[in-house]
């Protein structure tokens, strides 16, 4: 199909990209990373400003080989001993902070009961591979090992992520296992970048569609930023990674991602490794949508819909709905 053929993006989507232009944030600057994340900065304020605080979220600070890693938690109304589910925000490995996850992280919290600890992993090129990786590991490791956050105890445990941060959550989600931590009850990955890989059809023919930055020419510059040394391994590209015994995984990607075809690729891995999969694949869907929640009717449906099979799940009521 070409590119003329494919179709049109979810006219949510769509109307929130006319917005971004007329408030003239789109298209996204070139330039340093340090002017492009300012410019993302903006366009997650402006597509945030709805967003009404929960009535506990605190900022923490976790040690890790000589970096304070902030995190923030975002906490539930109303359960003193909530699941708990780590997130990775996305961003290509050099972009996003925690307040620009804000929005769709506490309508997470509202929609599954979940407590949200929002990990603010070193950013590439500053911090190359693979001490994102490790940051997210050791704190998640810690967390799980004390039992509790903020000598709050928890009781269940949950991963999460979204494009490059989904890479982050699968990758460490399999070092966990091999480390013989099996906390992880569920993961929950939105549209995840899982391989190396930039030949696939749908890369060829949905780079940069729909309002969103995201082609084969960023994503070699967002791998050149994060490898020191051209490293493809397991770590860097989880989709190659021995996949069996990991907990359940929710993958949701739209069908206009150019990542779509290495999303089925890795459900397929999933299944065929013995892993209770979840694949959804959204209609007129590009990447990077679930930051629009508060301004895309479609984006928050997405979320309810997962945050609703998570609270199923840690109820005791199934995987999946």
């Amino acid at each position: 199909m070409s590119r003329e053929e494919n179709p049109p993006v979810h006219p949510d989507l769509a109307a929130v990209v006319d917005a971004l232009r007329k408030q003239g944030l789109l298209p996204v600057v070139h330039g340093d990373v340090y002017s492009v994340r300012a410019h993302l900065e903006r366009i997650n304020a402006w597509a945030a400003q709805r967003s009404v605080p929960l009535s506990y979220e605190r900022t923490l600070g976790f040690a890790v080989d000589g970096r304070t890693v902030p995190c923030k938690l975002y906490w539930p109304e109303g359960d003193e001993t909530p699941c708990l589910m780590f997130y990775c925000h996305g961003g290509g490995f050099r972009h996003g902070s925690l307040a620009g996850w804000d929005a769709p992280l506490r309508q997470l919290v509202r929609d599954s009961g979940l407590a949200v600890l929002s990990i603010d992993y070193a950013l590439a090129p500053e911090h190359r591979f693979p001490v994102a990786f490790n940051e997210v590991a050791v704190i998640i490791s810690r967390v799980i090992k004390l039992g509790a956050i903020t000598d709050c105890p928890v009781r269940g445990y949950a991963l999460g992520g979204d494009s490059a941060g989904a890479n982050l959550a699968l990758g460490v989600a399999i070092a966990l296992r091999d480390a013989g931590i099996d906390a992880l009850r569920q993961l929950l990955l939105f549209y995840g970048s899982y391989s190396r890989d930039l030949t696939s059809d749908s890369w060829q023919r949905l780079g940069g569609y729909g309002g969103q930055n995201l082609s084969v020419e960023t994503m070699h510059a967002y791998w050149a930023s994060y490898l020191a040394n051209d490293e493809a391994d397991w770590r860097v590209q989880p989709i190659i990674g021995e996949l069996a015994g990991l907990p359940p995984v929710r993958l949701v990607v739209g069908e206009l991602d150019p990542l779509v075809d290495e999303n089925r690729e890795l459900a397929s891995r999933l299944q065929s490794a013995g892993v209770t999969t979840d694949l959804q694949v959204l209609a007129n869907m590009p990447h990077g949508f679930i930051r629009f929640n508060e301004v895309a009717p479609v984006a928050r449906n997405v979320i309810a819909a997962q945050g609703n099979a998570l609270r199923k799940a840690f109820s005791g009521r199934g995987n999946f709905p």
